[in-house]
């Protein structure tokens, strides 16, 4: 039997933004819709959360360990923070390794030959055998581009297994049209979805590997940088699959490097043969780690490019350098991370 998985995605936005007039049979029109489909995305979500107990229940005497392990998981993403205390205070099992994991996503079948399907993620991991996940998934690609993530919450680690509820905004709704919220004056649509993976201890680099996936509305959606100066466009796939690897692993002979001084420091590696994209990130390390946002950037290079310009703030920080190298497949044929004080500490 393999092992359960539930990647469950509801689209919701907030009333706390809205601009609606009291007055005025538009905007009271507006109204009942966005209060007709909230309703809808609530009972959608009920009616899974409860299809997710009962056939938890109705398999539970036929699952391995392992399996129980994720079902359990899964089925806690679902209950009061309470309830998932309780879950979590039971378990004492010995698990897949902690901390930063930096990694990235391929987007799958999004119907768009000519866009990027790459992007960045991280995981922050606890060290213990069941404990928490913080982590970004980022869809910047240029520098020029502002950094929208989606923000892991509600993510833990059991043994073996990692799940967890994602949340954010992708794009403002000039370049992202959802039916309704249009009319709503939000300047993003927020999503929810959920992610799922486990620790690949046999695997090259031992990573932390899964997906994640949106139920509706997504996939062919035309997404941009939203900046006119910013020429940045690409189709967002309603599936993904993500790879993490621990900061000291390294594929390839990429001899990243630091060279310059001061605010004038430039990042410069060796491409494998056969590359044609690298994604290149900066990762605020502390932030990572207390479980706020960690990228400083994200750059998908498609000109052969060498040599990266990280920002450089005015006082020391601890960043990641994460270079990963891509074949025409999008294929990951190189991986090298440098993790280094910028500007030094005197």
């Amino acid at each position: 039997m393999s092992t359960p998985k539930l990647l469950l995605s509801v689209l919701t936005v907030s009333l706390l933004s809205l601009g609606l007039s009291a007055c005025g049979s538009d905007g009271d029109k507006v109204k009942e819709e966005y209060d007709r489909i909230e309703d809808q995305v609530k009972d959608e979500y009920d009616r899974i959360e409860d299809k997710v107990k009962v056939q938890y229940k109705k398999v539970e005497s036929k699952l391995s360990n392992d399996e129980k392990s994720m079902a359990e998981i899964l089925k806690s993403i679902f209950l009061p923070e309470e309830s998932l205390d309780k879950f979590l205070d039971k378990l004492t099992p010995e698990g897949g390794r902690g901390g930063l994991y930096a990694g990235h996503f391929i987007e799958l079948n999004d119907g768009d030959n000519n866009d990027i399907d790459i992007g960045a993620v991280y995981f922050d991991i606890s060290e213990a055998g069941a404990g928490s996940v913080d982590g970004r998934i980022s869809y910047q690609q240029q520098a020029c581009q502002e950094n929208r993530t989606l923000d892991v919450n509600t993510g833990i680690k059991v043994d073996n297994y990692i799940a967890g509820k994602v949340t954010g905004s992708l794009d403002t709704l000039k370049f992202l049209d959802i039916k309704y919220v249009n009319d709503l004056n939000l300047e993003t649509p927020n999503l929810l979805t959920t992610f799922a993976g486990s620790f690949k201890h046999k695997e090259l680099g031992a990573p932390w590997m899964g997906s994640f996936e949106y139920q509706d509305y997504l996939g062919g959606k035309k997404l941009s940088s939203g900046d006119a100066s910013c020429p940045v466009n690409y189709t967002l796939s309603d599936r993904a699959n993500f790879i993490t690897y621990p900061l000291d692993y390294k594929l390839g002979d990429m001899a990243i490097a630091v060279s310059g001084i001061g605010s004038q420091k430039t990042i410069t590696w060796k491409n494998p043969t056969n590359t044609q994209r690298v994604l290149v990130s900066q990762i605020n390390v502390n932030k990572a780690g207390s479980g706020a946002n960690g990228y400083e950037q994200n750059v998908v290079l498609s000109n052969y490019e060498t040599q990266f310009a990280p920002v450089i703030p005015a006082n020391p920080t601890n960043y990641a350098i994460v270079v990963q190298a891509f074949d025409a497949n999008n294929t990951l044929i190189g991986y090298q991370a440098l993790v280094l004080d910028l500007p030094e500490a005197l």
